[in-house]
């Protein structure tokens, strides 16, 4: 990148009445620009070891940035080069480039190395040495919630797999499995109750017997099994435990609720995220600072707003008076090959205007793209607005 990213970060005092009128003024010439969804999904599949993150493409110890295993999977975003990858990894929460060779689609459900999740209504799946159903074969007991490594799926009721939690391979009845390659985000939901809670249950009925945790307003679960017309099969992170839920009490917890975002704006303190429309510390289920964005899902009410917080990963209402901007905004992902991105306070190649550093990986929120290089934006890393050359953001 040269000397473009080259420079020491200058404090300024951002006024935010100042920031309202760019709000306004940018509002009023914004552009259509749309945020696109990522790519495919593919799972990570390594003989042993790790898949490097990398910050470009070669091999190299100093450009690892994060550690990709067997089973992990990755958004794919752009195919070009024959041998490196751009991805981003939910998991890591980071983008950069991997190794092509050690990804495999998750459009595929029957390649070898799959990660499956065990399912039974009670009891346990044996792992056995072979295929057939008998007490002497049994090496292992796998529960609901255990998954496995598909490696053969040619026999029609025995596939041979990989256990992890063994360290072993063997046979098991492929009806007591279900595929765990979900795209990422896209299995992620949010619980929406008008009172009490929804009850995690260890089976698929309403019984007081069988509640295993109780998730409220806010609480977010993995979906891994949505084949039943009323209870889904879920993970909740919050228990650290598979169970059954009534699927109408979830909330698609992705990041594409609506094109409407709002950044937060507030002269101290924070904007509660609550549970219900009113002012009591008992509902509040999060903390939204200055310069942290929602996405609109529902502005009925003259007061309290139902949004999403990306920051936060739940939804929740918050008060509309402390939020501004308008419905164009778009998130983008800085994407230097090395070096940093200059955020700057004019349209210019010029030192004396770096306000800001942004490195691969880091997001902006686009105000204003109709100039041709360079866009206005707002980086929540540096709580700032400026220019940045839009060729390094993708």
């Amino acid at each position: 990148m040269g000397k473009n990213h080259i420079g020491q970060e200058k404090q300024r005092v951002v006024k935010w009445v100042a920031l309202l009128g760019i709000v306004f003024m940018m509002s009023l010439f914004m552009t259509g620009y749309k945020c696109m969804a990522s790519g495919n999904t593919y799972r990570v599949q390594v003989a042993k070891g790790y898949l490097a993150l990398r910050t470009d493409k070669s091999f190299n110890e100093a450009n690892e940035i994060g550690e990709l295993y067997t089973g992990d999977t990755v958004e794919v975003l752009d195919y070009s080069d024959p041998d490196y990858w751009y991805v981003y990894s939910a998991g890591l929460g980071r983008y950069g480039y991997v190794n092509r060779d050690y990804l495999v689609s998750c459009d595929d459900s029957s390649y070898g190395g799959a990660s499956w999740t065990v399912s039974v209504d009670k009891g346990y799946l044996a792992l056995r040495t072979a295929k057939s159903y008998d007490a002497s074969n049994e090496i292992g007991k796998l529960y609901t919630g255990d998954t496995v490594q598909v490696m053969d799926t040619s026999d029609s009721v025995y596939w041979y797999v990989y256990s992890v939690k063994y360290g072993k391979y063997g046979y098991v009845n492929k009806n007591y499995l279900i595929f765990s390659c979900v795209p990422a985000n896209d299995n992620v939901w949010n619980v929406q109750v008008q009172s009490g809670y929804l009850a995690l249950r260890s089976a698929k009925s309403y019984d007081a017997a069988n509640e295993i945790g109780k998730l409220y307003s806010g609480d977010t679960v993995e979906v891994t099994d949505a084949s039943d017309s009323a209870y889904w099969y879920v993970y909740s992170p919050k228990y650290g435990k598979y169970g059954y839920v009534n699927k109408d009490y979830l909330y698609r917890a992705n990041t594409e609720y609506s094109n409407d975002t709002r950044i937060v704006n507030v002269s101290k303190g924070y904007l509660a995220l609550r549970s219900a429309k009113s002012y009591d510390a008992k509902n509040e289920i999060g903390e939204l600072y200055t310069g942290d964005t929602v996405q609109l899902i529902d502005t009925s009410d003259s007061v309290y707003w139902y949004v999403y917080a990306p920051k936060l990963g739940r939804i929740g209402y918050v008060n509309k008076d402390y939020l501004v901007g308008g419905n164009a905004y778009c998130s983008r992902t800085v994407s230097v090959a090395k070096g940093y991105l200059a955020l700057r306070t004019g349209k210019s190649y010029t030192e004396a205007n770096e306000i800001g550093e942004l490195y691969t990986g880091d997001t902006v929120l686009v105000m204003d793209s109709s100039d041709s290089v360079y866009w206005y934006v707002y980086a929540p890393k540096l709580d700032r607005y400026g220019y940045v050359n839009s060729e390094y953001l993708y």
